[in-house]
């Protein structure tokens, strides 16, 4: 796992990127990082090859964390941001970027419990992630990573999985791909409709609709809305 730790405090960089490498060990994720004290660098960087995950203060010189995560999405949806900083009253700018966590500075010893427990949360997430392989006419195959799945469509025997860069489209039934996903991250909202809850933006329960990170909606049936809100809250407790 490449992963990219950036803080214009040289001291403070230090400790995150130490104390960061113990804990991907501790999960025995095998990891490499990179340090900068430059967001701009950062970012140069991360154009080139784009890292997995990355660890962010928000108040630095030349390009600022929220810049730099704004560069980051516009390269990569799949980079996991990680905020470390301690300018609280900017965490609500911070969502327009999709951050997987954010993480306030303070004491030493709450930091380390702090980074542990997101990190822990962050390769929970990771191993929820596999690739599946779907056939398709003409005996040929199409292999999808589950990460890159936003949400799937039943039209009658058919089904549109519907991802990041591309449709999807296969003769299957929308039950029987349902028990091939992973069970913690998407869930059924429609009896046409499975969703993906790491794309979930928020929900407009008066109006029965899911609003994907994207803009996009989706009706909840009220068959599934109690079902739907008991197991995205749990995964909004376990990942966010």
């Amino acid at each position: 796992m490449k992963i990219a730790v950036c803080d214009d405090n040289k001291v403070m960089l230090d400790f995150l990127s130490r104390n960061i490498s113990e804990c991907f060990t501790s999960y025995n994720v095998p990891h490499d990082i990179s340090e900068y004290t430059c967001g701009k660098e950062f970012v140069l960087q991360h154009e080139k090859t784009p890292f997995d995950v990355v660890f962010l203060d928000i108040k630095m010189p030349d390009i600022d964390g929220l810049e730099a995560a704004k560069r980051v999405r516009q390269i990569s949806e799949k980079t996991h941001i990680i905020f470390v900083t301690t300018e609280s009253e900017l965490v609500y700018d911070s969502f327009d970027y999709r951050p997987f966590y954010f993480v306030p500075k303070g004491k030493t010893e709450i930091l380390k419990e702090k980074l542990k427990s997101v990190i822990g949360k962050l390769v929970e997430l990771l191993n929820e992630s596999y690739t599946i392989c779907f056939e398709l006419p003409h005996g040929e195959k199409k292999y999808i990573n589950t990460n890159s799945i936003i949400y799937i469509l039943s039209k009658s025997n058919y089904i549109d999985i519907v991802c990041k860069s591309e449709i999807v489209h296969i003769r299957r039934k929308l039950d029987d791909i349902l028990n091939e996903l992973p069970q913690k991250t998407f869930t059924r909202i429609h009896n046409r409709f499975v969703v993906n809850m790491q794309y979930v933006g928020r929900l407009d329960n008066a109006r029965l609709k899911v609003i994907l990170i994207d803009g996009t909606e989706i009706d909840i049936s009220r068959s599934y809305k109690t079902a739907f809100s008991e197991k995205y809250n749990i995964f909004l407790r376990n990942f966010s």
